[in-house]
């Protein structure tokens, strides 16, 4: 019966050795140093005391005094994790600190920089005005010194205009004269028919000569119309005309009227200073007038 319990008792004692130590291998996970420096956990000695002790199947209170101060040491290495933990949250803080006045330090350099140039922008933008302001001013003193000159320079050749077509007419009608009039004028009572009307004489019944106060339905074929104050008349070849009803009625010749040319076989008289003209008994005086030659007659 004693050779019957043998290896029972045998494998009792090996899962109870196993177990001591794996017992122990725990509890030194656990330990890892012990508070204090306290032999057990530290020395090693004490805990493989305790794994021979339980092996012979003792479990003393040295062991167990030698597994409990080996167990003591997880609160250094809890708190020694927890300080780098602490260490790590301050790093943190700090960098989130750090990072909060640099993005701070950045926005306040950023709006230093847009206001300074929205300042330089507006600056800009006013000193542009002003020289716009300016050009258009200058624009527009030039534009009314152009048109200033424009208005002279057309003045001055509507001028020109009126003088050269006033003496074109003169030497237009003269030639006209000197080359189909040879005679002919004022005879007191009316007018010859001058030469140069030619069969609008004829066409008019005035061959025989022009009475005043006789009226023709159409003026000649070339007159000028001239004034008298604001009366009117129309001159062709030393005959004067006066408007009627739609038609032209004979008239003498008004003094004071001015005319541009003369009609053919006047007689020149000079008195003085003074140059005169008779023209069939119609006296014209000579002056100038916007640079041209004119006669104004004076008495008939």
């Amino acid at each position: 019966m004693k050779l019957s319990h043998k290896p029972f008792i045998f494998t009792m004692a090996l899962l109870l050795t196993i177990f001591t130590v794996l017992s122990d291998f725990a509890y030194a996970g656990r330990g890892g140093g012990g508070r204090g420096g306290g032999g057990g956990s530290r020395g090693g000695g004490g805990a493989r005391t305790s794994s021979v002790q339980r092996s012979s199947g003792s479990r003393s209170s040295g062991s167990r005094s030698n597994a409990s101060i080996g167990g003591g040491a997880s609160p250094r290495v809890g708190s020694s994790t927890s300080l780098q933990n602490r260490g790590n949250f301050s790093n943190s803080s700090q960098s989130r600190q750090g990072n909060r006045q640099a993005s701070q330090g950045n926005r306040q350099d950023n709006r230093q920089t847009n206001q300074g140039e929205r300042q330089t922008n507006r600056s800009d933008a006013e000193g542009n005005r002003q020289d716009n302001r300016s050009q258009n001013q200058g624009n527009r003193q030039d534009n009314m010194g152009n048109r200033q000159d424009n208005r002279q320079n057309n003045a001055g050749n509507r001028q020109d205009n009126r003088q050269n077509n006033a003496g074109n007419r003169q030497d237009s009608r003269q030639d006209f004269v000197n080359d189909n009039w040879y005679g002919g004028g004022w005879y007191g009572g009316g007018y010859y028919a001058p030469p140069g009307w030619g069969a609008w004489a004829g066409l008019a019944g005035l061959t025989a000569g022009l009475a005043i106060g006789a009226s023709v339905s159409t003026p000649p074929p070339y007159y000028d119309t001239v004034y008298v104050g604001s009366t009117s008349y129309i001159y062709s070849d030393g005959v004067y005309m006066q408007p009627s009803n739609g038609g032209y009625v004979i008239s003498s010749p008004p003094v004071g009227v001015v005319v541009n040319y003369l009609p053919d076989g006047c007689k020149m008289i000079q008195q003085g200073n003074i140059q005169y003209y008779d023209c069939a008994g119609i006296y014209y005086q000579t002056f100038y007038q916007n640079g041209a030659t004119v006669y104004k007659v004076i008495q008939y």
